[in-house]
């Protein structure tokens, strides 16, 4: 029998019992013992911790996780010739790199490792993701949830597997390690003639700053009317009393334009989300479709050369393809309307 929880008589709800989703879960695992911390009652917030509920789809996610993260310390240790002590010191500079060109990697030590990793680590994100469908069916929530975490996975898709594959080699892919990211990344952006001129990317970054300043705005809002229980978002939402009133009344005087405990949500949301869907496509794009990002701002007119730089020396920078996609082929100085001859 479902249990009644004791609230203000407008916001009364029951917590539902079992459902048959979970009795019929092979692996019906919950994982965990609930407990409490005393310091996050210091900080307003809610003390329990625990337990989570893992299911089928979250237990393979977890088994995946585990071992990806063994394939990871083993690779370490293995490039260090076994050392455990070297492992731990210089493990922020180990590497798991891709091999080059597409199919199997010649070897665990060109680029197999870095395969291995990928699988495991794609195969525990849908998992996981499989386990958030899962729960949003059986407690019969709007996918929403589910959405932001496939936009995280699209851009990761991207970057590790479909950005490659378009240009025929998983050398394109970042390698797994704690400075692979970073390398990657600056690497990147001098190759494909600095990112910030890509136009995506100036997109991406609104949406981030724009997410940020959201959250902060709304973190804002709720603990400055938290006295008038504003932050009972989940009650009021659907009944709304004088804290989300004067919540609104808040962000509408200081902001000045009107959200409400629904539409904050929205906004935050689909700002979060066009972050990594807008790296998405500028990613997918570079090398695909433009060449060098700087001589593409400088022929549609959003930037102005820098000095008489040729498009045969912007050419002949080593590893870097020709520039020919929809710009001429002629090389030249800065013409008169802005653009490279």
């Amino acid at each position: 029998m479902a249990t009644i929880l004791a609230r203000p008589p407008s916001t009364e709800f029951e917590i539902p019992g079992p459902s048959p989703i979970d009795d019929a879960d092979p692996l019906g695992i919950r994982a965990g013992i609930p407990f409490k911390i005393p310091l996050l009652a210091k900080m307003g917030m809610a003390t329990q911790t625990g337990t989570i509920w893992l299911g089928t789809w979250g237990a393979f996610s977890v088994f995946f996780f585990v071992a990806g993260f063994a394939v990871v310390n083993w690779q370490a240790i293995a490039q260090m010739q076994g050392n455990v002590w070297l492992t731990a010191k210089y493990f922020a500079n180990i590497q798991a790199l891709p091999p080059d060109g597409l199919g199997m990697a010649p070897s665990l030590q060109q680029g197999g490792y870095w395969q291995m990793i990928l699988v495991l680590w794609a195969a525990s994100v849908a998992c996981w993701a499989g386990r958030l469908y899962d729960r949003l069916r059986r407690y019969k929530m709007r996918p929403f949830m589910l959405l932001a975490w496939m936009s995280a996975i699209t851009l990761t898709t991207v970057i590790w597997v479909l950005r490659p594959i378009a240009m025929g080699s998983w050398a394109e892919a970042p390698g797994f390690g704690l400075n692979s990211d970073l390398d990657w990344a600056q690497n990147f952006s001098v190759l494909w003639g600095n990112l910030y001129y890509n136009p995506w990317h100036g997109l991406a970054i609104f949406f981030l700053f724009g997410s940020t300043m959201l959250w902060g705005m709304h973190g804002a809002t709720i603990l400055a009317t938290a006295a008038e229980g504003s932050y009972k978002e989940d009650a009021e939402i659907k009944d709304m009393h004088s804290g989300s009133h004067k919540s609104m009344l808040f962000w509408r005087w200081t902001m000045g334009f009107n959200a409400n405990p629904k539409t904050i949500h929205d906004w935050l949301l689909w700002f979060s989300m066009g972050t990594v869907l807008a790296s998405a496509i500028g990613i997918m794009s570079t090398g695909t479709i433009v060449n060098d990002w700087y001589v593409w701002s400088v022929d549609h007119g959003l930037v102005q050369q820098y000095g008489p730089m040729t498009r045969s020396a912007i050419n002949g920078r080593p590893g870097v393809p020709a520039v020919g996609i929809d710009q001429p082929e002629a090389a030249g100085i800065h013409n008169a309307q802005g653009g490279l001859e």
